[in-house]
């Protein structure tokens, strides 16, 4: 085994490591099997976890067959080195680090692949350097796929990841977190066959080539503020999913098919093609028990006394944004009709936004025998918020039940 100094210390004090020492003094270590020892390096970073080669002679190789690779960038900048401030050093290192460990690791199972990676790409190399580091990056994934892996966790900032899913043929991959990857055009197809048993599924500032997402065995589906190239009509299918989350989406017009097992769901759309498709979208969320539920697209014409939503039968807990009050509370009203089990509900209104709802509704009344919680969440001058208040207070609340909670800025 190569001396692991040049490629393990820090970059700013690279220290030698010395031969184990032939007594192999590890305290009460010395009783303990491997795969326990194994088991507890899982919890460390794998830079760390590489310096127990150290400790003694029994340790040198145990790091090659920890089940966890955890690399952060952030362990190998140099302490001299300003957090904004791009550190050549630290990058090098860190990509030195990282091959090396792929290179000596023993065949073994990786359970969980994390990485953390800031790479300032563009400023500082060709594009023959820009390619070969995300070459690098894309075969360590690859690996780690192809290791019986359960989690991977990509992160990457300041340039995003061109992802080579074309590995992507794992029974055991579980859990898979990205922000800032490129996922290319047939990726969701290639998860769906080669990737069975996935179940969490979480995207943040991705950016999206396919126009469809479809995946049967999906139970947890989480997208932030992430960007579909394709710009129009998105479908997406996730029949198995019971927590659905779509924050700040950046474009797109989001569709979603049924999803009768679902039990939670924050849900921004920023746009839609028309009412048909917002009705949609509602009736999907039908069986869960806790919605939050936003809108900020284009205006929506309402034919008069449509029924556009469904049966909220499960509904528990249910939080609206300004867009509900529109057109007299229409879509207040109707959540409030169609949700017989409704215990608590929240309004997070907001002051400037244009109307969104074109509608009118000839019946407005409602019974809501387990509404025992309004809460409302507004600017201090909110023309609305007094509507809000008599509103509820006429239909049998309380102004012990119904609190308001004023903040200084939208958040």
């Amino acid at each position: 085994m190569e001396e692991e100094g040049s490629w393990l210390g820090s970059p700013a004090k690279v220290r030698k490591v010395t031969a184990p020492a032939e007594d192999d003094g590890e305290g009460w270590f010395s009783g303990v099997p491997d795969d326990v020892i194994r088991h507890i390096m899982s919890f460390l970073p794998t830079r760390e976890a590489v310096r127990t080669c150290v400790v003694s002679r029994r340790w040198r190789d145990l790091w090659r067959s920890v089940p966890c690779i955890d690399a952060d960038i952030i362990d190998f900048r140099r302490r001299d080195t300003d957090e904004e401030q791009y550190d050549e050093e630290g990058e090098l290192a860190f990509m030195l680090f990282m091959n090396k460990v792929m290179e000596l690791r023993y065949p073994a199972t990786i359970r969980t692949f994390r990485l953390r990676c800031i790479l300032d790409l563009i400023e500082f190399y060709d594009d023959s350097s820009y390619y070969a580091k995300f070459e690098d990056i894309n075969r360590w994934i690859s690996h780690a796929v192809q290791k019986q892996i359960q989690v991977l966790d990509i992160v990457l900032f300041c340039d995003r990841l061109e992802l080579d899913h074309s590995a992507f043929a794992c029974s055991y991959l579980k859990t898979i977190e990205f922000t800032n990857v490129i996922l290319m055009k047939g990726f969701f197809e290639q998860l769906e066959m080669g990737c069975p048993a996935v179940e969490s599924l979480f995207l943040d500032e991705c950016s999206i080539e396919d126009a469809r997402i479809s995946s049967k065995t999906l139970k947890v589906f989480t997208i932030v503020s992430s960007l579909f190239s394709s710009g129009g009509r998105i479908t997406i299918s996730t029949p198995n999913v019971t927590s659905l989350e779509l924050w700040r989406p950046d474009n797109g017009i989001y569709v979603f098919d049924d999803m009768p097992f679902l039990m939670s769901s924050v849900l921004e759309l920023n746009d839609v093609e028309d009412s048909r498709d917002f009705c949609q979208n509602l009736r999907s969320l039908s069986a869960a028990k806790a919605l939050d539920v936003d809108y900020f697209g284009r205006e929506l014409r309402m034919a008069n006394n449509l029924q556009w939503y469904t049966r909220f039968n499960n509904l528990v807990s249910l939080t609206l944004c300004q867009w509900c009050l529109d057109a007299n509370f229409y879509g207040l009203i109707l959540f409030l009709q169609n949700s017989p089990k409704l215990e608590k509900l929240t309004l997070k209104l907001r002051m400037g936004t244009p109307k969104r709802i074109i509608a009118e509704l000839e019946n407005r009344s409602f019974t809501s025998e387990h509404l025992t919680s309004v809460k409302v969440k507004c600017s201090r001058n909110h023309p609305q918020v007094n509507d809000v208040v008599d509103f509820f207070v006429n239909n049998g609340l309380t102004y012990a039940q119904i609190r308001i909670k004023y903040w200084k800025y939208w958040r």
